[in-house]
């Protein structure tokens, strides 16, 4: 007799897709939330944004909006958002298959040249990678947070998301954006003091 095993998932090898370009700007960015079913994901995005807000000037905040399935969004709200937003923060993954699908998300999202920032719990980093390597973004970076984030309080959603907000200025290229504006600062001031 003979036991034949199905994986059921190909093993052909996944092309590599490259991540969207980042923000130019800090100012007047759209940024979108895109939250999946699970429990305080809408909290959750709602307060990195509101910690967002002082960081990007002008900024505008598209939702957040609830995945109209499961854990994935319908083609019109992934349509709508990457038409409407410069980047987009999505989760939450706070268990196995929503990190997969918070990262299938995310990919979507960079695919269709949009920045995107993914926010999982530490013990599904294994599943989020693993989704990302089979999108084609192996190595593509996510906002990594404390475990568990459905069964918290709001005053401790604030606290993950003050966690989780300097992984996202630097996966959206933020951060890098500031730092090279205090550098163009530094070197005026010294061209003028010198001039």
């Amino acid at each position: 007799m003979v036991i034949e095993a199905l994986v059921p998932v190909p093993d052909d090898a996944v092309a590599e897709v490259r991540t969207a370009a980042r923000p130019t700007r800090t100012d007047n960015l759209v940024v979108g939330l895109l939250a999946n079913t699970k429990r305080n994901a809408p909290e959750l995005l709602k307060a990195v944004a509101a910690l967002l807000e002082s960081e990007l000037p002008g900024a505008e905040f598209v939702g957040p909006v609830v995945t109209e399935g499961v854990m994935l969004p319908s083609a019109d709200q992934l349509a709508d958002l990457a038409d409407r937003c410069d980047v987009v923060l999505t989760g939450l993954g706070d268990c196995g298959s929503c990190s997969a699908t918070t990262m299938h998300v995310a990919t979507d999202f960079e695919v269709r040249g949009v920045p995107a920032a993914a926010i999982c719990t530490e013990p599904f980093l294994a599943s989020a990678s693993a989704m990302a390597a089979r999108r084609g973004l192996p190595g593509y970076a996510f906002a990594r947070v404390a475990h568990p984030v459905s069964s918290l309080e709001q005053h401790e959603i604030e606290e993950r998301a003050r966690e989780v907000l300097p992984q996202v200025l630097t996966i959206l290229g933020i951060d890098a954006l500031k730092e090279a504006a205090r550098r163009e600062e530094l070197v005026a001031g010294i061209s003028e003091v010198a001039g």
